[in-house]
C-alpha cells in the first residue's frame, strides 16, 4: 500500500478531531489509500468475477460491433529487451471509439458486487470525461448496455 500525502494524513487528522468533538467513536472517513467504493446502478449478478464481466463485455462490444480492444497494464522481463513496462498505468480495461462522431471511451470492468477505483483511476477518469470522453466502472453487461445504449 502506498504511504498516505500530507493531505490525506491531513484530511484523517480533522475528521478524528470532529468526530472526537461530537462525541462519536473516531473511524477513518474512507480509505486509507484514496479508493472509492464502486457499486452497480443497475441490477446485475452480484457473483460474477470481475474477469467474468470483463468477457462478457468484450462479447457485447463483438455483437454490437463497436470497435474496442482489451486494454492490459504490466512491466516485467520482455524477451532478452529487458525490463519494460507496457500499458497506459490506470486506464480502462477495455478502450474504443464509438461511432459516428468518434468520441473515446474506456470501461474499467469490476466484480459484480462492486469494487474499488483507486486515486489513479479516478484521476484517469477525470482527465478522459473532461476532454470529452466517456469512462464507467461496469459491474455487469446490463450496467453496459445501460450506459452505452444511447450510442448504439
Amino acid at each position: 500500500m502506498k504511504k498516505q500525502t500530507k493531505a490525506q494524513k491531513f484530511n484523517d487528522l480533522a475528521n478524528a478531531i470532529g468526530q472526537i468533538r461530537r462525541g462519536e467513536p473516531v473511524r477513518r472517513i474512507g480509505a486509507k489509500d484514496g479508493s472509492i467504493p464502486t457499486h452497480p446502478v443497475v441490477l446485475v449478478d452480484p457473483k460474477l468475477l470481475e474477469r467474468d464481466v470483463l468477457e462478457q463485455c468484450l462479447m457485447w462490444f463483438r455483437v454490437h460491433r463497436i470497435f474496442h480492444n482489451r486494454h492490459d497494464v504490466g512491466a516485467g522481463d520482455i524477451a532478452g529487451m529487458g525490463y519494460a513496462t507496457y500499458g497506459i498505468k490506470n486506464a480502462g480495461d477495455i478502450i474504443g471509439i464509438l461511432k459516428p462522431d468518434g468520441k473515446h471511451f474506456e470501461i474499467e470492468c469490476k466484480r459484480g458486487k462492486g469494487g474499488r477505483l483507486s486515486l489513479g483511476q479516478q484521476k484517469r477518469m477525470r482527465d478522459v470525461r473532461d476532454n470529452g470522453g466517456l469512462y464507467f466502472a461496469v459491474h455487469g453487461v446490463e450496467e453496459l448496455g445501460h450506459y452505452l445504449g444511447e450510442y448504439v
